[in-house]
């Protein structure tokens, strides 16, 4: 019985087109794998995935509702920290995309000029002296060549943080999706089915949520490799939890409302109940949920590369970090600008998803 609902619910014509463009990107995908030998890389289809998914489920709602959404973005822009938020966020998209094309490759070394300070700073470089055998210790200032500095190994700064970036937003906005698609998934479904499928999904839900977050993340990843892919797929996997039992407690109360029951009376399917009354009324929350929780993932794939279970073969923030806390006393800045950078990103999420959060609560007066 429980198993036709589901299935009852999850229809509709637009999430059918939606499945569809799903299983094709699938055979493309394992065609690829299997036959054609990897012309693209997994992110590629994660990319083409979550095209699709904020094409069907987040802009095409947005433009069928323009009143709504010129109503809340109203509210949202009174929140002056908010557009702050998203200014920043708006740059660090650009500069994810185009920076590439701008800077230099964030691999390529230049050790004769290793650790040069940003423009407008100096520092103190000992150059060995091949007259008299020794080192000598000069006084080195930046250059417009490297405008942020370069690293110990004269790899370009500037380069490491545009690489960086791209990076943390890759892994924050997917994990954050992934987790956000299973817990509006496991929620919903959780809250509308009820009676034993309710109890075995929320003591699932309670039996993830004993697990440190982190340590099972650090777990996942040393079992399966310190792979990009790995890391995304771990934090969204474990990251849902938080998700579903908001979702749950919304749509339970949402149930019994009067709306809610005046379709059913009027012989509303499942489906049309859950898509066009349940998930509409807590989609809200899930906005905000899902803003507020990208900054921490963020951080947490920051945190892996600090401790030195990232992937070594991408340039990300917390792989900068970790490479700069060892000359901390000689070269300051390849610490100190992916912190910034990691600070700066962090605020601008909180900000944005305070704002959100803000316009969508009917009893805030911004």
């Amino acid at each position: 019985m429980a198993i036709r609902r589901i299935s009852d619910i999850f229809g509709g014509r637009r999430h059918l087109l939606f499945s569809g463009l799903l299983l094709v990107l699938l055979f493309v995908f394992l065609l690829d794998l299997l036959v054609i030998d990897h012309i693209f890389g997994p992110f590629v289809y994660f990319y083409l995935f979550f095209t699709l998914l904020i094409i069907f489920y987040g802009i095409y709602p947005l433009y069928v509702n323009r009143r709504l959404t010129r109503y809340y973005w109203e509210r949202t822009k009174r929140h002056r920290l908010a557009v702050i938020g998203l200014s920043f966020i708006i740059f660090l998209v650009a500069v994810a995309i185009l920076g590439p094309f701008l800077t230099q490759d964030p691999t390529e070394v230049d050790f004769p000029n290793k650790n040069l300070p940003p423009v407008g700073f100096s520092a103190e470089q000992a150059i060995y002296d091949r007259n008299t055998g020794n080192f000598i210790t000069t006084e080195t200032p930046g250059t417009w060549h490297h405008p942020l500095g370069t690293d110990d190994k004269g790899r370009d700064m500037l380069a490491m943080l545009v690489s960086g970036t791209r990076i943390s937003l890759q892994v924050g906005l997917m994990a954050t999706l992934i987790a956000i698609f299973i817990g509006l998934i496991m929620g919903v479904v959780s809250a509308y089915l009820g009676g034993w499928a309710d109890n075995a999904l929320m003591r699932f839900t309670d039996i993830m949520m004993t697990f440190p977050f982190f340590l099972l993340l650090v777990f996942i990843v040393f079992i399966f490799g310190p792979s990009l892919w790995f890391i995304i797929l771990a934090i969204g996997l474990t990251g849902w939890t938080g998700t579903a039992r908001l979702v749950r407690s919304e749509a339970l109360s949402l149930r019994t409302r009067d709306f809610i029951m005046a379709s059913k009376s009027l012989g509303a399917s499942d489906r049309r109940i859950v898509f066009r009354h349940l998930i509409p009324n807590v989609l809200s929350s899930v906005i905000v949920i899902a803003t507020l929780s990208i900054p921490g993932v963020i951080l947490a794939e920051a945190a892996l590369s600090f401790i030195g279970l990232g992937d070594p073969t991408v340039t990300s923030w917390g792989l900068v970090l970790h490479a700069g806390q060892r000359s901390l006393d000689t070269a300051w800045w390849i610490a100190v600008e992916p912190g910034i950078m990691l600070f700066l990103t962090v605020l601008a999420f909180n900000f944005l998803g305070d704002g959100i959060r803000d316009a969508f609560d009917p009893r805030s007066q911004v």
